[in-house]
């Protein structure tokens, strides 16, 4: 009997044990998944905080180079983080519109407070309307985009002078393309927004060169 006895108490022994260690394991467990879900909430209150922090900073919504005038069409206001840099930046409360661009801000850009002025002494901008033939530009340039303008010479048997392909204008933004034009065929209606100094020099390569539009960034 006392055999049976002993072995019945080993038994609950272990079985109290096991039962001990089950709800160690699980206690354990239940603490780790608290963590978890603690170090989560936190992630995310950490994250919020964050996007609270966010400013309404002006944002080039086009191509401008020196000269341009800010209007609606050329900005929009977007959320960014700005932990240091901030200052240097137009915040959305800035009036800039009717303000004019100092130097080239790309699309996309957020616009520094240097990068306007009321005031501009710089050289300004001349839209110039151009008829250019179909196979002298990229065929799939669009408005907003940086291209450079070539003279090329052409042919005159009755002139001994060898003339030279010329950089007419670097870097000018293409500001409208007649679409009917292009999809119809023949020359093509661009309008380039051209420095005032090479406007004299392009008008007058027209009659005498062929004048040809190059992409230069993708």
């Amino acid at each position: 009997m006392r055999k049976i006895e002993n072995f019945t108490s080993i038994n609950n022994l272990s079985l109290d044990s096991i039962k001990e260690a089950a709800l160690k394991r699980a206690t354990a467990k239940t603490y780790f998944a608290i963590v978890l879900l603690l170090l989560s909430l936190f992630a995310a209150f950490a994250i919020t905080g964050k996007a609270n922090k966010s400013v309404a900073i002006w944002s080039a919504s086009s191509d401008l180079v020196a000269g341009d005038l800010i209007t609606k069409s050329n900005i929009k206001k977007v959320k960014v983080f700005l932990p240091e840099n901030s200052t240097r930046y137009l915040s959305a409360n800035s009036r800039i519109l009717d303000q004019i661009a100092t130097r080239r801000i790309v699309s996309g850009e957020l616009i520094p407070s240097s990068a306007i002025s009321t005031n501009f002494a710089g050289e300004s901008i001349r839209s110039v309307p151009l008829k250019i033939a179909r196979n002298d530009l990229p065929n799939d340039l669009s408005v907003g985009q940086s291209v450079d303008i070539y003279s090329l010479p052409q042919p005159d048997l009755n002139s001994q002078k060898n003339q030279k392909t010329e950089l007419i204008s670097q870097a000018v933004i293409v500001e409208s393309i007649d679409i009917k034009s292009r999809d119809i065929g023949g020359d093509i209606g661009i309008v380039l927004k051209i420095p005032e100094p090479d406007v004299i020099s392009l008008l007058s390569s027209i009659n005498s060169s062929r004048i040809v539009v190059v992409r230069n960034a993708i």
